[in-house]
């Protein structure tokens, strides 16, 4: 057996009796679920039924991220080499091992008609059902094993409902991980891990839970907290010294719809003491064009753009990266344009953390984001198909939030940045 240290008794556990068909890690993030699955998949492929193996990921920069440079560093250049990367094949410790994506329902069909000896999946909730299946049916080997790691999602998806919580599958083992487990992490990384979750996502991915996301999205905002006089704050930072004025940084986020609601946002990127910085919403601007019964080009809603900033100089503008026309026409007009990171539910995610520990405040008069917080919910039919999806109704500026919050501390900007002519 490989030697590891340190390695809790749980992962101990794990490596040294994940001896049924289906063996699976799931639980918090950072609790050594999927370096548990690399030391086990090593010595599966030492001690073994010979055949060929497969290697899923959600995708193969995932996989390779996650778990092949882990497993290359612990062979060593010796022990590997590529016989086709174009195709995803591979010679590990002498054995032939098959490398696949499975974000969509095309790996379901790579898989099919192929014999495997035995699998590991990195993130399996990840993967289309059809996917899954079909490996299991294709591990027909004598003796094969499977090896899969995992964060808890919502107790109706079907990696939850069909294998983990289905007695019917006999040949499994399951073990639950919490980051207490890893005895690589320090308390203050544990301590700073946890406070970045809130809500449903700390039941999951801190708690290792597999519930529900129901109600409403942002249900810690309190609009009696929450929405304030942001102009008197920023004079308490400035005169109580927390802040100097050239250290504020105004940008927008915007939205967008020419024909249901253009959404806007104006915010300031404040830097208080010990690193924290904090993200205040100054105005909106909401234009339905519904309701109003006359729609604007894009054209048009710069001119109402710049009017609605006044003299209020900005670094630049996060934009859905799909709205190419008001992104051409932004810069047109002089202003800076960067694509917003429409990561939906890290995005949501961020923004909830945001908000609880007090770094997110929107002004009294942004009537309409309150009332869209207020109303802004998980889709109850997704839920039951396992998906964590909010309704798309009342969400113009919770995107236009999102994308000003989580681009700007979060995820930073995605595709390309076009530079103020």
């Amino acid at each position: 057996m490989i030697e590891w240290s340190p390695f809790s008794p749980k992962a101990l556990d794990f490596i040294t009796n994940s001896t049924a068909r289906l063996n699976i890690a799931h639980g918090s993030v950072r609790s050594s679920k999927t370096i548990c699955c690399t030391v086990r998949w090593l010595e599966y492929m030492v001690s073994g039924p010979q055949g060929d193996l497969a290697m899923l990921g959600r995708t193969t920069a995932t996989l390779q991220r996650n778990v092949l440079n882990d497993l290359f560093d612990i062979v060593g250049p010796g022990g590997y080499r590529w016989v086709n990367r174009q195709q995803g094949e591979l010679n590990i410790l002498g054995r032939r091992v098959y490398i696949f994506g499975a974000n969509n329902e095309d790996a379901e069909s790579k898989i099919r008609g192929a014999t495997f000896a035995g699998a590991l999946c990195d993130e399996v909730s990840l993967y289309p059902q059809s996917v899954f299946n079909q490996l299991m049916a294709r591990m027909s080997v004598k003796g094969a094993m499977c090896f899969c790691n995992t964060n808890p999602d919502s107790p109706y998806h079907w990696f939850y409902t069909d294998y983990i919580n289905n007695d019917a599958i006999s040949d499994k083992k399951i073990w639950k991980f919490v980051m207490e487990d890893n005895l690589s992490l320090d308390e203050n990384y544990i301590t700073s891990l946890k406070q970045m979750y809130k809500g449903v996502w700390y039941d999951r991915m801190i708690l290792g839970n597999w519930v529900v996301a129901e109600g409403r999205i942002y249900d810690m905002f309190k609009p009696e907290v929450h929405m304030i006089d942001t102009e008197a704050l920023l004079a308490q930072y400035i005169e109580e010294k927390q802040v100097h004025p050239t250290a504020l940084k105004y940008y927008a986020a915007c939205d967008y719809g020419t024909s249901t609601v253009m959404s806007w946002g104006l915010y300031v990127r404040v830097p208080l003491p010990r690193g924290r910085i904090q993200i205040l919403k100054l105005r909106e601007f909401y234009y339905d064009a519904v309701k109003k019964q006359e729609q604007h080009t894009d054209s048009e809603f710069v001119r109402m753009f710049a009017a609605w900033l006044g003299d209020q100089k900005i670094a630049y503008v996060y934009v859905d990266p799909s709205a190419a026309s008001w992104k051409l026409e932004l810069m047109r007009a002089g202003y800076t344009v960067l694509n917003a990171n429409n990561d939906v539910l890290n995005g949501i995610r961020f923004v909830a953390a945001q908000i609880s520990d007090g770094l997110f405040y929107m002004d009294r008069s942004c009537k309409n984001t309150e009332q869209e917080y207020n109303t802004y919910v998980w889709d109850a039919t997704a839920q039951l198909q396992g998906r964590d999806k909010p309704l798309k109704t009342h969400d113009h500026t919770c995107d236009t939030d999102r994308y000003a919050i989580y681009t700007e501390l979060g995820r930073g900007a995605s595709g390309a940045y076009s530079v103020r002519r």
